[in-house]
């Protein structure tokens, strides 16, 4: 297995890595905001921001096999 079979697998199927890291993500970027630690809460925060990208290139990609179509093309 290459790197771009990784880098593949890890696009195709990025809804069930990025949806629970969001989720985590918002938790901790509101506890740090709370607390009155505003860097490490927007470090968070750019996290969060970084899974939306993720999620909207994966559907403007079209979806798991479209993303993997597209890629493979634009590689080879």
């Amino acid at each position: 297995m290459n790197v771009f079979d990784v880098v593949l697998f890890t696009l195709k199927y990025t809804p069930f890595w990025a949806v629970p890291s969001i989720i985590i993500s918002i938790h901790f970027a509101y506890t740090f905001w709370l607390k009155d630690y505003r860097d490490i809460a927007y470090f968070w925060i750019g996290i969060t921001l970084f899974n939306l990208t993720m999620i909207a290139f994966y559907l403007f990609m079209g979806g798991p096999d479209g993303i993997t179509k597209n890629l493979t093309q634009a590689f080879s």
